[in-house]
């Protein structure tokens, strides 16, 4: 299998929704996600995306998903199974280092868990996935994404401080009893009763924002790089979520990419899609062995009574 080295996708996301992606809570209020940073010789707090949410999002959970409708493993999987393809699975059992076979083919049959790695039961699979953290294009970030995208030219207006792309949210959870015509829908209500009412609140990053994000893959093949970039575009199809509150139409964004030397590597004979296809197809001649290197690494536990 033809290796190509180190390749990196440059993203550049814009907020189609609001942002909120949290990092905890403050009384009733949830907090954004925020990082420190040094400027102007102060430490501050700037919102960002994180690495392993995006690292999820884009590539783990379409791609495991993906491979779940392809191989017709719907309700077939066990939670162990589970586990490893959408969680990276964890460490259950004593270690080994009995696994070079299993873990030999995983490598044959799987582009896809070749870059994401994860754990057997009993060992621990590296990858070849490396994912930073969302960065707001603000007045802060500024040079540090110039220098991480030195292909990409920040706007020639001055950026604005982060602090103008944070927003509150507030919305109330309602209660059925307190609907019009309740009292023709619901059988025991009690008008006397108190309220379920409850307002819910937070921050979140407006609509229009723009984040810089980059996914690099060391020592990959062709196919590697198809298994990524098919899972960016299920991501993309799905409306780019991250975050959560997605059932309320927060969490959208819309992702432009950009690859360093993928025309240094392949020339004229390959482009992004062909990398994609070549990795259906793939998918398509190994799903059976797929199926069956799962049953081999996450056997049926046997029960101990």
């Amino acid at each position: 299998m033809k290796q190509i080295g180190t390749c990196k996708i440059h993203f550049l996301s814009e907020a189609m929704s609001p942002i909120t992606h949290m990092m905890g809570v403050s009384g009733n209020e949830s907090i954004l996600n925020r990082g420190k940073i040094i400027y102007k010789n102060n430490v501050v707090d700037i919102p960002m995306l994180s690495g392993n949410a995006l690292r999820h999002k884009i590539i783990r959970d379409p791609g495991a998903m993906y491979l779940v409708d392809c191989c017709d493993l719907r309700g077939k999987l066990s939670i162990d199974q589970a586990n490893y393809m959408f969680t990276g699975g964890s460490l259950t059992e004593s270690s080994t280092t009995n696994n070079i076979k299993i873990i030999a083919e995983l490598q044959q049959i799987s582009p896809l868990f070749r870059l994401l790695g994860g754990s057997l039961r009993n060992q621990v699979i590296g990858g070849s996935l490396f994912v930073s953290r969302g960065l707001l294009i603000c007045e802060e970030n500024a040079k540090t994404i110039q220098a991480l995208c030195k292909n990409y030219q920040l706007p020639k207006n001055p950026l604005l401080p982060a602090q103008h792309f944070i927003s509150k949210f507030q919305y109330t959870r309602g209660d059925a009893g307190r609907m019009k015509d309740a009292a023709s829908i619901i059988t025991d209500i009690d008008s006397k009763e108190k309220s379920n009412l409850m307002i819910y609140s937070g921050e979140t990053i407006i609509q229009g924002a723009m984040f810089y994000h980059d996914l690099t893959l060391y020592n990959v093949s062709p196919l590697e790089i198809g298994a990524a970039l098919h899972s960016i575009n299920l991501w993309q199809h799905n409306d780019g979520i991250i975050g959560s509150s997605a059932r309320i139409g927060h969490g959208k964004l819309k992702s432009s990419i950009w690859i360093d030397g993928l025309v240094d590597w392949f020339g004229d004979e390959k482009d992004s899609a062909e990398l994609v296809v070549d990795y259906i197809k793939h998918v398509q001649a190994k799903k059976d062995n797929f199926v069956d290197w799962l049953q081999k690494a996450f056997p049926e536990k046997k029960s101990l009574l």
